[in-house]
């Protein structure tokens, strides 16, 4: 989930494209279907280049983790840490981010292909309102 890092990101670079090609979340181990957006991370630390693919429910998982501690603590890229939510911060996660551990990757996408107005479900709807409006161009609209 989260560690303390003694270095600072030469480079930290992330983008949100829209897959060409199926690719597989280096988090979670989803599959991302060609066709779904998903957020790509390239990064240099301490000279070492890296590029990470997240799918968007890990994505929102690893910014609602990089808005925690006292900025000494950054998400592990593959929010692999080993550590319990609970464990590491004392109390169980928002309702918004533990409803993520149960959506599909086509739930998340159709949070962004509809927009909020057409979307069924409060699962939905709670998911929409966690990613940011670049994600969902057809957010809002009517």
């Amino acid at each position: 989930m989260s560690g303390q890092y003694d270095g600072v990101y030469a480079v930290y670079d992330e983008r949100f494209p829209v897959a060409r090609k199926p690719h597989q979340c280096g988090a979670c181990g989803e599959a991302i279907a060609a066709g779904h957006r998903y957020a790509r991370v390239g990064a240099i630390l301490d000279g070492h280049a890296s590029t990470i693919v997240r799918c968007l429910r890990c994505q929102t998982i690893h910014e609602h983790l990089r808005t925690l501690g006292d900025h000494d603590v950054w998400p592990d890229e593959r929010l692999d840490c080993g550590e319990e939510y609970r464990g590491h911060w004392g109390h169980d996660p928002p309702e918004h981010i533990a409803a993520l551990a149960f959506a599909t990757p086509d739930e998340v996408q159709a949070a962004c292909a509809k927009p909020l107005e057409a979307q069924l479900g409060a699962l939905t709807r709670e998911i929409t309102a966690l990613l940011p409006p670049s994600w969902c161009p057809t957010r809002g609209a009517k």
